[in-house]
């Protein structure tokens, strides 16, 4: 008797699951949208300090995803659009705390990930059902550096 209660029970635990991962990848979306913005600001306006409270925020999700990761589970595309858009946000305080050719260096670093987070953004919009936007902003804030 209790074998036929154990199925009911697995397929509402599975599909809560399903329901906590779908709300972890929108979550991500939106903390990765918000700090889109922060960052786009930050360049613009040379604030390193900025940038490393994004990085700080985006690094929980990149170490959430890594963990999924070795647990054998699949990264979200969100998750690969946080990787993407931290991985510019510490090239770019770094870079202006050097000069020269390490500076020029940090930048094209920043800007090879800047275009993988337009790709990673695209694809995490396409998951969750939003309209492509355009995401360019970071790209052109730093070539204003």
């Amino acid at each position: 008797m209790w074998r036929l209660a154990l199925g009911p029970a697995l397929f509402v635990m599975a599909l809560q699951f399903s329901q906590a991962e779908a709300a972890s990848e929108a979550d991500t979306y939106r903390i990765v949208s918000a700090e889109e913005g922060r960052i786009t600001t930050a360049l613009a306006k040379k604030d390193a300090k900025a940038l490393r409270g994004s990085v700080t925020k985006l690094g929980r999700i990149i170490e959430a995803a890594l963990a999924k990761r070795d647990r054998g589970q699949s990264v979200g595309k969100c998750d690969m659009a946080a990787h993407s858009l931290g991985f510019v946000a510490v090239s770019a305080a770094e870079s202006l705390a050097h000069k020269g050719e390490a500076r020029k260096m940090l930048i094209e670093d920043a800007q090879a990930a800047a275009a993988d987070f337009i790709k990673d953004m695209q694809a995490c919009e396409a998951s969750n059902g939003r309209k492509k936007g355009s995401h360019n902003g970071v790209g052109n804030a730093l070539r204003a550096l």
